[in-house]
């Protein structure tokens, strides 16, 4: 078990010790120093400045834990300063008694000490005031005096620091009301004239640097962190009950826009597919002698592309006759064509028939333009009208 002592969230310089047994000692240096030593320490204690949390008790007639956690934040209004609302309270029913100890501490401060082991790749376990650390048995208080500060535990739940001038006030409430001499176990790094009074019975403390298990166990059900994560979630859970519904919102207007896409995107689909497949017939149709694979468009067109060289290079080479010469110039003035569509292609006898379809005869006229002008030849013409639509058929290869 690692305990950490830090005087403030980013203290430079942090005390620990390492408890593997009854006691140890305190050791102090650097982060650097500390974290070789915290890595694979599966539970990890943080002491924080007492000064930072109430200790206190008070009387409850109930033993009902939800009673209890209703009725504690009223009946401690009295010792919190701030707004209730924003402290952290954990609290621990004392023996069979009405009695209930308990700590308090700002919410918000509390989560900066957690965030600061989270910087430094720890998490604490337990976070407890650091006058748990001092030693505890009944009917006797410890006092601890280093400089100017003072830490008393009064009970193994109870206790507080304060400055070196207070002392006086604070042996006087010690004393007060007693018939007898009240056991202190002391330590102080200056003189104790007061312990010489003989109103004290004075349990010398001799190992002031060493830490002992039971010291801090015996606090450990006012574990600052007891509850914290509740608190957490029960402020997600306000927040999403005021968000629910914008959220819900939210998510149907994603869910309606997925599914238009994925509609639209599998219409979209079948067309490709679809045309694609046209594309292959005609290709068929084309070149029925084309050996290679034409399942995807990219593979139809390098396999069309090697056809149209192929026939380029017989066109250069005395094919003048081929009416498949002329295919690559009908491709490229059809691609620039608008208002038509191809119904088949027809090779025979030397010549090269096309039949369209078309939704004006000016289409089809501006088409054999565009293929004399490539060709350098007079294109035949054939051309009826049916209904709103024409047919026409153009022959490339004979004369007109």
């Amino acid at each position: 078990m690692l305990i950490l002592r830090l005087q403030t969230p980013d203290d430079p310089e942090p005390a620990w010790a390492l408890l593997s047994g009854a006691s140890t000692e305190w050791a102090h240096g650097t982060w650097d120093k500390l974290l070789p030593l915290a890595r694979g320490q599966q539970q990890v204690v943080l002491l924080i400045p007492s000064r930072e949390v109430l200790l206190t008790h008070t009387t409850i007639n109930t033993r009902n834990q939800r009673q209890l956690k209703q009725a504690i934040p009223y009946a401690l209004e009295d010792a919190i300063a701030d707004d209730p609302e924003n402290q952290h309270i954990v609290w621990q029913m004392r023996g069979d008694t009405s009695l209930v100890d308990a700590a308090i501490i700002d919410r918000e401060r509390l989560r900066e000490w957690v965030a600061a082991l989270q910087k430094h790749q720890l998490r604490a376990n337990a976070i407890l005031p650091d006058v748990f650390a001092l030693p505890w048995e009944a009917d006797t208080v410890t006092l601890w005096q280093q400089g100017e500060q003072t830490w008393l535990r009064t009970t193994e739940l109870g206790g507080f620091a304060c400055n070196s001038s207070a002392l006086p006030l604070v042996l006087e409430s010690l004393r007060a009301g007693r018939e007898t001499p009240q056991r202190v176990r002391l330590y102080s790094d200056q003189s104790s004239a007061w312990a010489e009074s003989g109103q004290f019975e004075i349990i010398p403390e001799i190992h002031a640097e060493q830490l002992h298990a039971s010291s801090l166990q015996s606090a450990m059900p006012l574990n600052l962190l007891r509850g914290l994560q509740d608190e957490t979630n029960a402020r997600l859970r306000q927040q999403w009950q005021r968000w629910k519904q914008a959220a819900v919102l939210a998510g149907a207007a994603i869910l309606l826009g997925a599914g238009w896409f994925g509609t639209a995107a599998y219409h979209m689909n079948r067309q490709v597919a679809e045309l694609h497949a046209e594309n292959q017939r005609l290709f068929a149709e084309l070149f029925p002698n084309a050996t290679g694979s034409v399942d995807d468009p990219a593979s139809l067109k390098v396999l069309l592309d090697s056809e149209l060289a192929a026939l380029h290079k017989k066109d250069g080479n005395g094919g003048a006759g081929s009416p498949l010469a002329s295919l690559a110039s009908f491709a490229e003035a059809f691609a620039s064509s608008s208002g038509l569509t191809l119904e088949d292609i027809h090779a025979q006898a030397g010549e090269l028939s096309v039949n369209l379809q078309a939704q004006d005869q000016q289409a089809v006229d501006k088409l054999r333009e565009t293929l004399e002008t490539a060709l350098g030849k007079t294109i035949e013409l054939k051309s009826s009208r049916t209904a709103d639509t024409i047919k026409a058929s153009l022959t490339l290869g004979g004369t007109s």
